[in-house]
């Protein structure tokens, strides 16, 4: 089987059940590579089929009846998807870059699929309120926040600054956040103007000032030490 994927080509669509051992890790446990673009089809797998991110990035998605596609999650390391946690047949999921999953006995992990259930209530209520109530600079900064907690590459003792990988792709980003394509850029870039993150290539983001986007992010950009640095970004609608 073969589906149009987030990045326009086509990729193989990797039902859950197809995940044959790959590389044998500690206890025998079956890792499976996936390749970026690649969609998980979550639909008609066993009943309980779940798996783990150990590395790399997966988004959740639904696709529209009008060809829209609405992303959901980002998911990384450590987090957890599949049949025991949700109605997947409402959703697909797809690798935003080579990323490796694990089969995981539900019988075993109980504690692990609670603790997943508890943290997808959470972030669905606090992507409800981004959606309906943020205004796009306050979305985007929320978005960077939750990335760079997902993704943040090792960072050295002496700088303050946080730098991690985007995986997504800017209209990924609108499609998570309900924006635009062009708003999107627009503010990634009034935030870059604005001394609050940097970047020279498009998916590798660095927080100069995490303090300054949180409070963006909380809709309190005033309390901020340096309010004259990102005037121009609240003023996005």
């Amino acid at each position: 089987m073969f589906n149009e994927t987030l990045l326009g080509a086509s990729s193989p669509v990797l039902p859950i059940d197809c995940l044959k051992l790959n590389k044998e890790a500690s206890g025998g446990t079956r890792l499976r590579l996936v390749s970026p673009g690649t969609t998980i089809v979550l639909q008609g797998t066993r009943r309980d089929a779940t798996v783990r991110i150990v590395e790399g990035c997966i988004c959740l998605f639904q696709q529209l009846a009008d060809g829209r596609r609405q992303i959901l999650d980002v998911l990384g390391a450590g987090r957890l998807f599949g049949n025991a946690l949700a109605d997947t047949a409402r959703y697909r999921a797809a690798a935003l870059t080579f990323t490796h999953l694990e089969t995981i006995d539900i019988n075993v992990e109980r504690e692990s699929i609670e603790d997943e259930l508890r943290l997808m209530l959470h972030r669905s209520h606090a992507h409800a309120i981004l959606l309906g109530r943020k205004t796009a600079a306050e979305k985007v900064a929320t978005a960077l926040i939750d990335l760079a907690q997902q993704f943040a590459r090792i960072a050295s003792e002496q700088s303050d600054s946080t730098t991690f990988t985007l995986y997504l792709t800017r209209a990924d980003l609108a499609d998570w956040l309900g924006l635009t394509l062009e708003t999107v850029s627009r503010c990634l870039n009034s935030f870059k103007r604005g001394g609050l993150i940097a970047f020279k290539h498009p998916e590798i983001i660095t927080i100069a000032d995490e303090d300054a986007l949180r409070l963006l992010a909380a809709g309190q950009p005033s309390l901020g030490r340096r309010p004259t640095a990102y005037s121009q970004v609240i003023s996005q609608p």
